[in-house]
């Protein structure tokens, strides 16, 4: 019998509830991402998804009387590794609930609590409501995951947002940007030996999987075997996501993996940002500072803003020195909640590649 939550009934997501999902999804979201376009990337997050187990749930809709959907939760699953030990987590993704139907929308992640007995239980494009129930049911926020820094190609398209953030104007915002767009027409480079290393592209699984072997990390982070890799960046449906080898001018230190994707961003997606999604290796700041100076210099005429989250204190410290910016959210959008202490440790190497924050 389906659960019931009330005014609506909670029900086990099933392939076939897919595209309905979809559907429900840009209602209340305001999306317009094609409806197969939708499907696509939710085929690809829970049914591609090679880290899903038999037996493990796609997540729940709640569904009006009339049959309709009115609110969803779906599970993704992911693998971190604690030294040669590897651990299933699993993901809230996508928890919408119509307005009608607020009071039922616990019912939704009170399900999805009960999987805490079997996975550590993560999310990491929560916003601050629902940080805020992470944290009162014993989450713990990851990675300095309550605000990202940002170095800024282009002032514009940037300056054009923030005023229409503050006035609710287009036609404010254009202004803004046409008129300042004579003063911010080269961008800058980043100064010192910051640019030191040198980066080469990466174009199959096996070559990132291969340099993904050579680095180790004493905390909790993502499981980055083939796998994983060909899933998360060599899919069709993974968007302009593309990988590089780093190596520092020092030939003693191994190379780094570094994750890019290009994405539009902004009220109009008019802001053109290139955002880190990993740099696996844990660099230290002067390492961190060489791959943003490298990028920087590699997409200079095609980015506005060049973004890093979940940095550690003294990388970001590093690049604000350079003139990087950062931009603070209302709440940490990463969180775990680990009630039954499944995993050895709370020390964690968290990257936008985890979860779904630039899926």
């Amino acid at each position: 019998m389906p659960g019931k939550g009330k005014g609506a009934h909670l029900h086990e997501i099933a392939v076939s509830d897919l595209e309905e999902i979809a559907r429900f999804i840009n209602g209340v979201s305001g999306s317009e991402t094609p409806i197969f376009q939708a499907v696509e990337r939710f085929s690809w997050i829970l049914l591609n998804n090679p880290a899903r187990q038999s037996g493990d749930p796609l997540g729940w809709v709640l569904r009006a009387s009339s049959g309709e959907i009115v609110g969803c939760l779906c599970c993704a699953p992911q693998k971190f590794c604690f030294g040669e030990r590897t651990f299933l987590l699993m993901m809230a993704n996508s928890f919408y609930v119509a307005d009608e139907y607020r009071g039922s929308g616990a019912s939704l992640f009170l399900k999805f609590l009960q999987l805490g007995r079997r996975y550590p239980l993560f999310v990491s494009s929560a916003n601050a409501i629902v940080a805020e129930m992470w944290r009162r049911l014993g989450g713990f926020s990851l990675a300095n995951s309550d605000h990202e820094v940002l170095g800024i190609v282009r002032w514009p398209p940037l300056l054009a947002e923030n005023a229409y953030r503050k006035t609710g104007s287009d036609l404010v915002a254009r202004l803004v940007s046409v008129l300042t767009s004579p003063f911010f027409r080269a961008g800058r480079n980043l100064s010192g030996d910051s640019a030191a290393g040198e980066s080469l592209q990466i174009s199959t699984p096996e070559e990132a999987a291969n340099l993904c072997a050579q680095n180790h990390s004493d905390k909790i982070t993502s499981r980055r075997d083939l796998e994983f890799l060909k899933w998360r960046y060599f899919s069709s449906v993974s968007g302009e996501t593309r990988l590089f080898a780093f190596g520092p001018t020092d030939a003693r230190q191994n190379q780094f993996l570094v994750a890019v994707r290009l994405q539009n961003r902004g009220y109009k997606q008019q802001i053109r940002a290139l955002h880190v999604l990993d740099i696996w290796g844990e660099p230290d700041p002067k390492t961190c500072l060489a791959i943003a100076a490298c990028l920087w210099r590699d997409y200079a005429h095609e980015i506005d803003a060049l973004v890093f989250r979940c940095l550690d204190a003294a990388a970001e410290q590093a690049l604000t020195m350079q003139g990087f910016k950062v931009r603070s959210f209302e709440a940490p959008i990463a969180w775990c909640i680990d009630k039954y202490r499944l995993l050895p440790s709370r020390d964690w190497y968290f990257v936008p590649a985890d979860g779904d924050m630039f899926l």
